[in-house]
């Protein structure tokens, strides 16, 4: 991990049912950008946001996507007043000497950290609406009152829509500047990008690893350090 080009991007913050739609952006942006094989580009319309982005067409990287997308959710559900990060990872695999025959070592080469804050509803616009109140018989003449409260109901649930609709620009304007962000760095940063062998479309594999959870790079890491403490340790005397 020490030759690991890492680029931490910056915060998004999102409400809960923004964040799939969002990781989907950043994420498909960053491995198509980087598929440097035989790629058919699928052109797709975000859902939530006027952005357009690009994946590679390949079913398994979809798939993949996807899963590590909704353990992601399920964590942010957990505790969503914490700053969730998700980490994409590229690596190149060669093979190693071992214990017992060779192993694959997986060499990292390239990081993208994606961090997510969990916006609150606001209290505010929560409270708006309708209040109680003893509703008026069909036909029925509103009273001078109750046409006052009405319009207060009105100007109330457009300022609410305005503040949605504002919050939503701040959102889609983070958005673009992060896969802005995305493209210049990739098309920057070529140095470390290790020789094309594979033609296939993902040219190089990839791990979508969670903040706070247990990857198999972490199992495999504290294996070897086990490994090298029994190498390291003094053997017991022999038995005379």
């Amino acid at each position: 991990m020490a030759n690991c080009e890492t680029h931490n991007l910056p915060v998004l913050e999102l409400e809960s049912h923004q964040i799939r739609e969002a990781l989907r952006c950043v994420l498909h942006t960053i491995i198509f950008n980087r598929a440097l094989g035989y790629v058919i580009p699928k052109d797709v319309d975000s859902e939530l946001f006027d952005i357009t982005y690009v994946q590679c067409g390949d079913p398994g990287v979809e798939a993949k996507v996807e899963s590590r997308i909704s353990d992601f959710c399920t964590q942010v559900e957990k505790k969503p007043a914490e700053l969730h990060q998700l980490q994409l990872s590229f690596y190149e695999t060669r093979r190693k000497q071992a214990w017992f025959g060779t192993q694959d070592e997986r060499l990292y080469w390239e990081t993208w950290v994606i961090s997510v804050l969990v916006l609150q509803p606001d209290i505010g616009l929560q409270q708006q609406g309708p209040q109680a109140g003893a509703p008026t018989s069909a036909g029925a003449a509103a009273a001078p009152g109750q046409q006052t409260q009405t319009q207060q109901q009105q100007a109330q649930a457009q300022a609410a829509s305005q503040v949605r609709a504002a919050r939503q620009a701040r959102l889609q304007s983070a958005l673009e500047e992060q896969l802005g962000i995305v493209v210049r760095r990739v098309n920057d940063r070529r140095d470390h990008i290790p020789p094309v062998l594979s033609a296939s479309a993902v040219t190089f594999p990839f791990d979508i690893s969670i903040s706070g959870s247990s990857t198999r790079g972490s199992l495999q890491g504290g294996l070897q350090a086990v490994g090298k403490m029994l190498m390291k340790a003094t053997p017991p005397p022999v038995l005379g």
